[in-house]
């Protein structure tokens, strides 16, 4: 009977998933869409499938707070519908404005999607490694979230088009018009010293002007900005503050998730099964996106970014296949009368009540430990009066 539910799940998720599959693979054949990178495609779609299966457990979850945190993933999967929209919104509903693809990547992609993942994300981790109330717990979370965005995105919501305003871009600007000046009238040759001596340049402190540069500054400066001139690496340029945006947060993020996990080591009460585990792997994914825009905000080279992106997205994507994995062991779990019993004594009284032990601690210490061959002493030594 419990291996038909568990069968009946699966079943609904493989058909849920497949239907959004299709209908995606649809839209791509028949819409009018912008050009799609493979990594970031199968890196949503490996998500939204994580939203499908954490919809299950919320339907197979017996307490509200273990709900709570799956309904957070299923949020996470929604924000990936609505990334995989940025292929066809700006090109079907605004087909005249040139900035519109522009404005959903950074308000849609980036803004709200740096919000949902980091409140759910931390969320989580709060929710499962501690007793916090969950009201409490995820309006704290959301609030610190919001908070920490505010103060690193505040310019994009004075001015949508900040990203092309910032010094980098200005400087930029000025620099890549007297490039091209002197390379045309100087047969083929520019260097940084020559556009130097035809250019002046402000000294920025924050996005203020506060004075020009020197000729030996200025010269510095446009070493600095001169791989940006070619081919399409001054997108690199563009996007940076939002790439700076979003390792900040996942830094903050992680943190908030690395100190979840050692509360509960070290003072926690037992969690609900493959709670510490699903802690760990989100631990992970937070520092593959920290390494991942860290080395974003730093490139100077389009090509390079293609190559780091992909692998970056193949990361996230075997990160949230892991998840899937999980998930499905712990829906298995909760649908068996052991697990149904178990997660119900934990939520009465945690404290009288030792971690369950899986599949992969009889791994670890069959591998790592010297396994007794019996399961149980049968003689005992009694003490002698």
């Amino acid at each position: 009977m419990i291996r038909q539910e568990f069968k009946h799940y699966v079943a609904g998720i493989i058909t849920a998933s497949l239907v959004m599959v299709i209908i995606l693979i649809a839209s791509l054949a028949l819409l009018p869409h912008t050009r799609t990178v493979l990594f970031s495609t199968y890196r949503q779609v490996i998500l939204v499938a994580l939203g499908i299966v954490a919809g299950a457990l919320v339907l197979a979850e017996g307490q509200n707070r273990n709900k709570a945190v799956f309904v957070l993933f299923v949020l996470l999967g929604v924000q990936q519908i609505l990334d995989l929209l940025y292929n066809f919104v700006p090109t079907i509903v605004f087909p005249e404005n040139v900035f519109a693809g522009h404005l959903y990547f950074q308000y849609v992609s980036s803004g709200l999607g740096l919000f949902v993942q980091s409140t759910c994300l931390a969320g989580c981790a709060v929710l499962m490694n501690t007793r916090i109330r969950t009201g409490l717990a995820i309006s704290l979370v959301s609030i610190c979230c919001a908070g920490v965005l505010l103060l690193e995105l505040h310019p994009l919501l004075t001015n949508s088009r900040y990203l092309y305003t910032t010094p980098d871009i200005t400087d930029f600007r000025i620099i890549d018009r007297a490039w091209m000046n002197v390379y045309q009238s100087n047969r083929g040759k520019a260097t940084p010293e020559i556009v130097a001596s035809q250019i002046g340049l402000s000294r920025w402190e924050g996005g203020r002007r506060t004075g020009e540069l020197t000729y030996e500054e200025t010269v510095r400066r446009i070493k600095e900005i001169e791989p940006y001139l070619f081919g399409n690496n001054y997108n690199m340029l563009i996007y940076r503050p939002l790439s700076d945006a979003w390792w900040r947060v996942n830094t903050l993020t992680g943190i908030v998730i690395l100190l979840s996990i050692l509360y509960w080591f070290f003072g926690g009460s037992p969690s609900g099964v493959y709670f510490e585990r699903i802690s760990v792997i989100l631990l992970s994914f937070c520092i593959f996106e920290v390494f991942h825009f860290y080395t974003y905000a730093r490139l100077t080279n389009y090509s390079d970014y293609l190559n780091y992106f992909n692998i970056g997205a193949l990361l996230s994507l075997l990160t949230g296949a892991t998840l899937i994995l999980v998930f499905l062991l712990r829906l298995r779990f909760l649908l068996s009368h052991e697990g149904r019993y178990y997660e119900s004594r934990l939520a009465h009284g945690s404290v009288q009540v030792a971690r369950w032990r899986d599949s992969f601690d009889n791994y670890v210490i069959k591998k790592f430990f010297k396994e007794n061959p019996f399961k149980a002493r049968f003689l005992t030594k009694t003490r002698r009066q």
